[in-house]
């Protein structure tokens, strides 16, 4: 069966087709073109954006470079071991928390130091400790410790009672505590002399 369209009907399709391939191309042509305007106006949102970060970065220079005068005015290496050495370093840690845990009347059982670690232009030098006494004056010793300078910081802190779960202390007496603790601090790296060529 042949259908046979009369001519007001293949101009009808005719134009239906026409217009059917126009709205695929124009769909073809718009889709990509309507995303990448979104794409570009994605980033240039993102840029200016950006750009009023950096602006507004920029416009603190002054009050930033007056700060950081300021603070190289301040004495920072007060905070530091003065010895730069590893063994010099962890010396002056053991030689600055011995004299506190002394001055608090703690017994100091063992030392040692534990290997540096260096973090830039700092090396971290860490000693342990191992104490014993009583708890009023172990927490007196670590807040000096802590409050020291330079600075002294405390970690992996175990304390320990000697007592057993139904000993019962003599009124008055303070039962001793163990007291376990690494204890660290940072000093400057020396820095290396210029190579003279």
């Amino acid at each position: 069966m042949k259908l046979t369209l009369t001519p007001m009907q293949s101009r009808v399709l005719a134009i239906a087709l026409l217009l059917a391939v126009l709205a695929v191309l124009a769909v073809l042509v718009y889709v990509p073109w309507k995303q990448a305007h979104l794409y570009y106006d994605a980033a240039i949102a993102d840029r200016l954006d950006r750009t009023s970060r950096y602006l507004r970065v920029a416009a603190q220079r002054k009050n930033v470079e007056a700060n950081i005068a300021l603070i190289a005015k301040r004495n920072a290496s007060r905070f530091y071991l003065k010895a730069s050495s590893p063994a010099l370093a962890a010396a002056e840690v053991q030689q600055m928390a011995q004299a506190i845990v002394e001055a608090n009347g703690l017994t100091v059982e063992s030392t040692q130091f534990s290997s540096h670690k260096d973090d830039g232009p700092r090396r971290k030098v860490t000693v342990s400790f191992r104490l014993r006494g009583p708890l009023p004056a172990v927490q007196k010793a670590l807040y000096e410790l802590e409050t020291a300078l330079p600075y002294l910081y405390v970690d992996n802190l175990v304390i320990r009672s000697n007592a057993g779960r139904n000993a019962k202390p003599a009124p008055g007496v303070e039962p001793d505590t163990l007291v376990q603790f690494d204890l660290y601090a940072f000093t400057r790296l020396a820095k290396p002399a210029p190579n003279k060529s």
